[in-house]
């Protein structure tokens, strides 16, 4: 009879990989004295070591292993079980980066299914599963399902710690954060407002969540005069409104076209780290480089040029300066919008389309201003697809220039290449007609 040591041994000359040797052996089915069998409990040990393996590639493996070990809990302790609920979510993660994602939808759903039964409706800890859920109707482009998760979530930051409570502010930002990355930037807005009007005055928020809502803020001021590449209302929900449903009874209004707001809160970035950070803190320098390239887009040159300056001299003989060779000894593209590629067509009973790469090079002089002229194509491939359009891009750009001794100069023979897909359409291969033996075998029989 095997004791866990003795499994312990036999599984390491099983099996190649130390990582899956470890989790087994902690999970392993233990023999008692009596010869009956006992399941381990699910640890933390089993859970980072699943989740290492979904991260590095191995996400097919750690799925058979987990319905293993869901098959063992279930055995000894029924299918209703809270232990259960962490090898489902793992399993559903393994499901979603296999591309299954139906499955792992369905597998997310059982899990939060049984939290709510031993711990209520409105228990906290499901946040983590919606927010999987949400991922995963991302990547199926269901943008309205995705999005309904998210603000169910921060629904329950809200009941469970109430309107008034910097307890919610992390389901806020969250939100928030998706209503960036799905360019729903004014409604983004009125959270990231809410954020900094309603706990102003409060010390003992962290002062990076304040940060981090000055910087947002600010970024949808810049998002709204100049959109990101690919800029799309996936979510169709780009008015100003209340940030959800019933759920949320007051409404927040954000405000358009009121720039100055935006500079105000770098304004106030810039203050804030001013006052609690280094003169040579990298952490500074970031929020005035901030500061200088919203100054630069919006053609304030001469405050533009004040803060980029101070931040080279600042640093300057320095161990920081290297955020100046990194950030102001060459062009950077501080708004580049790039056109797409050819949307994906729709595979019918004819045609076969396979996704191909194409490239455009082209080179450019970056003036002083971080204006770009003199742009010249080198190649194109294939043809001239999308060089109309990525040429167009290149004269809507906007650098920050290359700085010597902190002032600004223009760059000659800067590259630019913008990498596309494309698809190629193939004719579909007729189906083999199936030839029709019914003459035959009645003949062969008579």
């Amino acid at each position: 009879m095997y004791t866990a040591n003795r499994l312990r041994e036999t599984l390491v000359r099983s099996f190649p990989l130390v990582r899956i040797l470890a989790t087994l052996a902690v999970v392993a089915v233990a023999a008692t004295s009596q010869g009956q069998v006992r399941v381990s409990q699910f640890s933390g040990a089993e859970q980072r070591t699943f989740e290492e393996m979904i991260a590095v590639g191995e996400a097919a493996s750690a799925l058979a292993q987990l319905d293993s070990r869901i098959a063992q809990i279930t055995e000894a302790r029924g299918r209703d079980t809270d232990e259960i609920v962490g090898p489902l979510i793992l399993k559903g993660n393994a499901l979603h980066e296999l591309g299954y994602y139906d499955a792992a939808l369905n597998t997310y759903d059982d899990a939060r299914a049984i939290r709510r039964r031993h711990h209520g409706l409105h228990d906290l800890q499901q946040v983590g599963i919606l927010y999987s859920e949400a991922e995963t109707y991302y990547a199926q482009k269901q943008y309205h399902a995705a999005n309904d998760r998210y603000e169910y979530a921060f629904s329950l930051y809200r009941r469970n710690y109430g309107s008034e409570s910097p307890a919610i502010l992390p389901g806020l930002y969250r939100l928030a954060d998706w209503y960036m990355d799905t360019h729903n930037f004014f409604t983004a807005r009125g959270l990231y407002e809410l954020a900094l009007d309603k706990w102003a005055d409060d010390d003992s928020i962290d002062p990076q969540s304040r940060a981090k809502a000055l910087s947002s803020l600010a970024d949808t001021y810049r998002y709204e005069a100049f959109p990101p590449t690919g800029f799309t209302w996936k979510t169709e929900k780009f008015t100003p409104r209340p940030y959800g449903s019933i759920n949320h009874p007051e409404q927040y209004y954000a405000e358009l076209n009121d720039y100055v707001k935006g500079e105000e809160a770098l304004l106030e970035l810039v203050k804030m780290y001013m006052a609690r950070e280094p003169q040579t803190s990298l952490t500074l320098a970031d929020a005035k480089l901030q500061l200088g390239d919203w100054y630069l887009l919006f053609e304030q040159y001469k405050k533009a040029n004040i803060v980029y300056g101070d931040i080279w001299h600042t640093l300057s003989g320095t161990d920081q300066f290297s955020f100046v060779e990194e950030n102001m000894m060459s062009p950077h593209a501080i708004h580049a919008p790039l056109p797409n590629g050819p949307d994906q067509p729709d595979e019918d009973s004819t045609r076969i389309y396979t996704e191909q790469e194409g490239k455009i090079e082209f080179e450019l002089t970056v003036t002083e201003k971080g204006l770009t002229k003199n742009i010249r194509k080198i190649s194109s491939f294939p043809g001239n697809m999308l060089t109309r359009e990525t040429k167009q891009a290149i004269e809507d750009s906007l650098y920050r220039p290359k700085f010597v001794d902190g002032v600004a100069v223009a760059t000659e023979q800067v590259p630019f290449s913008h990498t596309f897909s494309y698809y190629r359409s193939e004719r579909r291969p007729a189906a083999k007609r199936t030839p029709n033996t019914s003459n035959a075998t009645s003949h062969q029989a008579n």
